[in-house]
């Protein structure tokens, strides 16, 4: 079964979850495609198709991520400038799959595992204090979120200042 297959029907032990969000903040974030490149290489993956959810005022390019079938079953995305990574994205099952009591149990381990590792976290700018849950580690934030039923969970990866940037903006324009 492949890993995409695997993201459709399983739900993922949260060490794996957690282990992979430890590769991807072990080294200085990466500020060229060769290092770019270097981080995919250490996690078996390589860039897939560009996403056709373009954003026309959006300078980045969204690419769907090749994941290692014998890693843990995420749909993993990336947005690049110029051949760099600014973020990426891992989603563990789909926004749309039923409530599961085992998923929320996985969730909830991998966001128990995080603290352990990197103390209490923060709580994010639009108040989503439930749903929401930020760290930054040697300047690179995680940030990991989860859908109203707490079916679904994403965890973005990215560079501190490319995140001090959308929330700035998310500040200036939100609507609390």
């Amino acid at each position: 079964m492949t890993s995409r297959e695997r993201f459709m029907t399983e739900i993922p032990r949260p060490e794996a979850i957690v282990d992979l969000v430890e590769e991807l903040i072990r080294y200085p974030w990466p500020k060229s495609e060769a290092e770019h490149e270097a981080l995919f290489k250490r996690l078996g993956w390589s860039r897939g198709t560009q996403s056709l959810r373009q954003i026309s005022t959006d300078a980045a390019m969204h690419f769907r991520l090749e994941t290692s079938d014998d890693g843990p079953p995420v749909m993993a995305t990336s947005r690049e400038i110029d051949g760099v990574i600014e973020s990426v994205f891992l989603d563990l099952r789909l926004d749309s799959a039923l409530p599961d009591p085992e998923a929320t149990k996985c969730f909830d381990a991998i966001v128990s595992q995080l603290t352990g590792l990197h103390g209490e976290p923060t709580i994010p700018w639009h108040g989503q204090r439930g749903l929401r849950k930020m760290w930054n580690v040697n300047g690179i934030d995680i940030d990991v979120t989860w859908n109203d039923s707490r079916s679904s969970l994403t965890i973005g990866v990215q560079d501190e200042r490319v995140f001090a940037e959308v929330e700035a903006y998310a500040r200036a324009n939100s609507v609390e």
